[in-house]
């Protein structure tokens, strides 16, 4: 029988570590992590109504997918289409795999655990599911608030704490109800436990995870970031550092918390993901606030698209 990767899908909400915990993870012996996938995502449905009629015409698709390019897999056209089997996507996913593992970690190519850090992996949890069935889920978690904090200045995602509670409340309910599906299969863990006991909780999601344990993971190596990312994430490949915790309570101003603790379903997840809320009583935002929110996130999505395109343009034809 072929030796196949098992995979462990991390998930959960943008900004919430996934990044970090993909690259500690992958520093396990006998694993590796790998770029973001989302491409897997759009490619699996189109194989499946038989959109490609050669393994050359998805490997062309594939090749002209931004996500992928970030993967960096050298080899030209001719390379791509010997490791797409255009009515497979496992078999197609794990030639790609192979290859990643080959052309950057070659003396990993005994590895069999593929750690992937996607932070929307739940919401493709179906897909996923279908396509690995032996797979293990990882869900982390982070204080919507600090997510916030993260991200409002990002050229992509929510850019003001309305639209940012809605983002995390839904984000954060796709991912619980992949934990109700798969029960025993889905470990949570919380982006603040990690930083402030890293060995403790780092071994503990390595058990789930069926992946060996050493101390030295916590210092992360275990993933090469793609270039476009590293502005994003510079502390990842550093010891996790627990002065991140709640930087929220000084860097967001105080009618921000109270919009993002006005969501209702915010509020009832800070709650009972053990995280207390600001204000006592959540505020009632009108109309015409919801909307201005609304127009304000419009506006910058579509100058940060504007500035995405540009650089995914700059990637795919390099």
């Amino acid at each position: 029988m072929k030796e196949t990767f098992r995979p462990v899908f991390i998930g959960g909400c943008d900004r919430s570590g996934t990044t970090m915990l993909g690259d500690i993870l992958g520093a396990a012996e006998g694993a590796f992590a790998t770029p973001e996938s989302q491409f897997l995502h759009e490619l699996a449905p189109l194989l499946h109504i038989g959109a490609f009629d050669s393994d050359t015409a998805a490997a062309d698709w594939l090749a002209g997918h931004f996500r992928f390019a970030t993967w960096e897999l050298a080899g030209g056209a001719q390379h791509l289409a010997s490791l797409v089997d255009h009515t497979d996507t496992r078999t197609t996913m794990e030639h790609i795999l192979q290859a990643y593992l080959q052309q950057n970690r070659p003396e990993w190519t005994n590895s069999r655990v593929w750690v992937d850090h996607t932070p929307d992996n739940f919401k493709h949890y179906t897909l996923l599911r279908s396509l690995f069935p032996d797979a293990r889920y990882i869900h982390i978690v982070r204080d919507g608030r600090d997510v916030y904090n993260s991200v409002r200045n990002l050229d992509w995602g929510p850019n003001n704490a309305y639209m940012a509670t809605r983002f995390w409340s839904e984000r954060l309910q796709q991912a619980l109800a992949v934990e109700i599906s798969e029960s025993g299969n889905c470990l949570r863990v919380r982006y603040e436990d990690i930083l402030r006991d890293p060995e403790s909780e780092i071994q503990r999601i390595c058990d789930f995870a069926g992946l060996d344990y050493r101390p030295g993971m916590i210092d992360g190596g275990g993933l090469i970031l793609p270039g476009f990312t590293h502005s994003q994430h510079q502390l990842v490949g550093s010891r996790p550092n627990p002065s991140r915790i709640d930087q929220w309570r000084t860097r967001v101003k105080p009618h921000e918390i109270q919009e993002f603790e006005s969501y209702p379903w915010s509020r009832v997840l800070l709650q009972r993901l053990g995280y207390e809320l600001e204000t006592t009583h959540p505020v009632e935002m009108s109309g015409l606030t919801v909307m201005l929110r609304y127009l304000h996130d419009f506006l910058r999505y579509g100058i940060n698209r504007y500035r995405h395109r540009n650089m995914e343009r700059n990637l795919l034809h390099r």
